[in-house]
């Protein structure tokens, strides 16, 4: 009980800042922050360890997601606008390896809403097509991908 608690708690808070969705269309859903991918920025990164519902938050490269390593169910992207430098690219390996999937600013990704999310970037390296959720090692700010 306290887990799905937990889980319902970081899932309203990642709803009041994101956008959920499968993969980020251009033409997303309105964006509960106003509408602009950087409406809630704050300059970070988010992840919510599965286990006990601790948020992890990042403003630089994450090369290991510290107690939220392998046991991610929430993501969420918040950075500031900036050119090459305002998406996320969350890794399956530590250290930026193996293969990746993207968060564009402003969204946010929960297993619940979107359980068949993989990483879906780096064909033929460790971790391509596995689930990113209770998977992601690491993750960097990139531009788009």
């Amino acid at each position: 009980m306290r887990r799905i608690s937990t889980y319902v708690i970081a899932l309203l808070a990642l709803v009041g800042f994101s956008v959920f969705g499968a993969s980020p269309p251009a033409a997303a859903a309105g964006n509960p922050c106003g509408g602009s991918p950087y409406a809630c920025a704050d300059g970070k990164f988010y992840a919510w360890n599965g286990d006990n519902g601790a948020r992890c938050e990042w403003v630089g490269d994450a090369p290991t997601l510290g107690s939220c390593t392998n046991k991610n169910y929430l993501v969420g992207n918040y950075g500031y606008a900036c050119s090459g430098c305002d998406w996320i690219r969350l890794y399956w390996g530590s250290s930026y390896t193996g293969a990746y999937f993207c968060i564009p600013p402003g969204y946010g990704y929960g297993q619940a809403t979107s359980p068949n999310l993989t990483f879906n970037k780096g064909s033929g390296l460790a971790g391509y097509g596995q689930s990113i959720w209770y998977n992601a090692a690491s993750a960097r700010w990139s531009g788009p991908c």
